[in-house]
């Protein structure tokens, strides 16, 4: 999870307004895939980690920095690409306060994969100050 915290962080300038995730694909311990949210718009984290993964995601543990987004916007949602890929475990590190694309955790368990979490859930908060202040009370974090 420490991993996907620091591929977060690469979002930093440029995720906004989406908030800054990260993601990684292991097997054994071993990472097969990493991936960060980019921009709006563009593909999210746990995307870009599958991409990476390639036919390595089936039956791996995807560790991911906030639950995976479960609508559609100009993106896919996230629970269903791991859905597809056959992952077998996702560990998050904190829900996601966006009523919209909440649910994903609820949707990955009823595919039968196993959800952990939360993990690291205060370091996950510090990477989103804004995002989280605007979801809880619609107005920007200044």
């Amino acid at each position: 999870m420490a991993r996907a915290m620091q591929l977060a962080r690469q979002g930093w300038y440029t995720a906004r307004p989406n908030p800054r995730v990260g993601c990684v694909i292991a097997v054994g311990g071993d990472v097969v895939g990493e991936g960060y949210h980019h921009r709006a718009g563009e593909p999210h984290a746990e995307v870009n980690a599958l991409r990476d993964a390639g036919d390595r995601a089936r039956g791996a543990i995807a560790y991911v920095t906030l639950e995976p987004c479960n609508h559609q916007g100009r993106t896919g949602p996230c629970a269903q690409a791991l859905i597809e890929a056959g992952i077998g475990e996702v560990v998050y590190a904190m829900a996601d306060p966006h009523q919209a694309a909440s649910g994903g955790l609820d949707t990955l368990r009823s595919a039968g994969i196993k959800v952990r979490g939360p993990l690291l859930e205060a370091e996950a908060r510090q990477l989103n100050p804004g995002f989280i202040k605007r979801c809880a009370t619609g107005l920007p974090r200044v």
